[in-house]
């Protein structure tokens, strides 16, 4: 039987209850199953049993993403774009569509920059032109890499590469 303990609140006994069993082997059996869990998983002590840990299965996911997406004005993607006349022909309809409202229809600047001389204010390189066309840049330019997607932004890229360089 409960023993009442010594002192009272506010006219509210306290009695002293010793928690259940079956609440004790529960609680005592849950750590026994954590212990066990952490030597057979990946956990903060280690790969577990079985040696695997997700960081590899990740690094690998990464890595196919990047070779099947590549990322736009990358060097794999330019070279084949520069000086090709069709990828040209392509990006000159992407400006047109796109870039035209503020570097003008032949690239000669309105509210944006002259792209037709030898001045680049982000470089004047394929890749960093893919680049600010990909993230934009301050006092203006929107990022347009993810409107354009991965096919036109380097068609773009040679169009507007190959304005300065004829």
């Amino acid at each position: 039987m409960p023993q009442v303990l010594d002192h009272a609140v506010d006219g509210i006994e306290e009695y002293d209850t010793p928690v259940p069993r079956w609440w004790l082997y529960l609680f005592y059996g849950t750590i026994v199953w954590a212990i066990g869990y952490m030597i057979a998983y990946p956990s903060w002590f280690g790969p577990g049993q079985s040696g695997w840990h997700q960081n590899g299965a990740w690094v690998a996911e990464v890595d196919a993403h990047d070779k099947a997406h590549p990322k736009p004005g990358g060097d794999t993607l330019m070279a084949h774009v520069i000086g090709d006349a069709t990828a040209i022909a392509a990006g000159k309809q992407v400006f047109a569509q796109n870039c035209a409202a503020c570097h003008g229809p032949e690239g000669k600047g309105l509210i944006g920059p002259n792209l037709t001389d030898e001045t680049w204010l982000y470089g004047g390189k394929p890749e960093q032109i893919a680049k600010t066309i990909t993230e934009g840049a301050p006092k203006g330019m929107p990022a347009w890499g993810p409107i354009l997607g991965p096919t036109k932004i380097p068609q773009a890229a040679a169009f507007v590469y190959s304005l300065s360089h004829h």
